[in-house]
């Protein structure tokens, strides 16, 4: 009874060590503001493997959370609107059952491009963290039955 409760827990702290995300398809959004359009707010979404998020939903909101602007995206996943005066807004994108949030500001004078691109972990530090967790796990298993054999 006592190494099934044991092996429970492992696979429970495997499970809670394994990578967080497991999706087949993760949504970015990218904020850009041309410096050849200084009046234009342009965002780009695409999932990992490079497939555009047609007909998505993107919505601009500032601060408070108030809409300024909702558009859907085109076959190419861009979709453009009218700069907003100066501040931080968020753009937020929903596309087949994944979401996407990018935080931005808008200057009072338009320079050079600039890029809003959300920071993520890298998959396969994610990877490397589950599948060591899964063989930490594995090795304390077999250190505790060999004790108790012994």
């Amino acid at each position: 009874m006592r190494t099934r409760f044991l092996v429970l827990v492992l696979v429970v702290g495997a499970v809670a060590l394994s990578p967080g995300r497991a999706a087949a398809h993760d949504l970015r959004l990218v904020v850009r503001m041309p410096e050849e359009t200084p009046d234009v707010l342009v965002t780009e979404a695409a999932f990992d493997d490079e497939t555009p998020a047609d007909e998505a939903k993107v919505t601009i909101t500032d601060e408070s959370g108030a809409v300024i602007a909702e558009a859907k995206t085109d076959e190419r996943g861009v979709c453009k609107f009218a700069r907003p005066g100066p501040g931080t807004y968020f753009a937020t994108i929903i596309a087949y059952g994944h979401r996407d949030r990018q935080k931005f500001e808008v200057t009072a004078i338009a320079g050079p491009t600039v890029e809003y691109r959300g920071l993520r972990p890298d998959q396969t530090l994610g990877l490397v963290a589950g599948v060591g967790g899964l063989l930490l796990v594995s090795a304390g298993y077999w250190w505790v039955r060999r004790r108790k054999c012994s």
